[in-house]
């Protein structure tokens, strides 16, 4: 399931927010990036992302559809930076 299909289940589309945070913290935690700067990364991905959808648009069904769709971005930076937490 895509972003651009007709039905209006929001799990294909939040968890494909979830593999593209993987994917970017993957590849930042790669580059040895700070556990902070992995996390911010990811939620300025995040917002661009959404802001670039007009989620945030009460239009379509902004704010809450924005924000949730951002917050789907960050289990994985968050887990990644608690993880550092603890060393």
């Amino acid at each position: 399931m895509n972003e651009n299909g007709t039905t209006k289940s929001p799990w294909g589309g939040w968890l494909l927010h979830v593999v593209v945070g993987t994917g970017l913290t993957a590849v930042l935690a790669w580059l040895a990036a700070p556990p902070l700067a992995v996390f911010v990364a990811v939620l300025a991905m995040g917002i661009a992302h959404e802001i670039g959808d007009g989620d945030f648009l009460r239009v379509n069904g902004g704010p809450w559809n924005g924000l949730l769709d951002v917050l789907a971005f960050l289990p994985a930076p968050i887990a990644f930076w608690a993880t550092h937490l603890a060393t």
